[in-house]
């Protein structure tokens, strides 16, 4: 997965959270959009594993874009946007994710793997 991904597709309950989605874009770091339509939840399950399938096809891993790009014109692929980073709260988590990293490391060492 790049990092950070250049946008995510919510599905399922969490996407009509509008709370949830603004920190998904904030912790994430980019847009975050949700399908347009009741099932999500089934749409987002079958979207995984044709990238999934897809990925294993090729041998590689290949981007979750291939899968809609250029092809979501009027299907159940139409996306909405529904919330947009926070430039200042990104910066903020990728401090704290520094610094999580960094505890676990120092507590690996000291404890080992478990």
């Amino acid at each position: 997965m790049p990092s950070p991904p250049g946008r995510i597709i919510a599905t399922g309950g969490g996407s009509v959270n509008r709370s949830f989605l603004y920190i998904a874009a904030c912790v994430f770091g980019c847009e975050v959009y949700t399908a347009r339509r009741a099932d999500s939840a089934s749409l987002g399950a079958a979207l995984r594993a044709a990238h999934g399938w897809l990925c294993s096809t090729k041998g590689i891993f290949v981007p979750f874009s291939c899968l809609y790009d250029k092809k979501s014109g009027n299907t159940s692929l139409r996306c909405k946007l529904e919330a947009i980073s926070d430039i200042n709260l990104v910066n903020k988590y990728a401090l704290m994710v520094k610094k999580r990293l960094e505890i676990e490391n120092s507590l690996v060492e000291k404890l080992g793997r478990m």
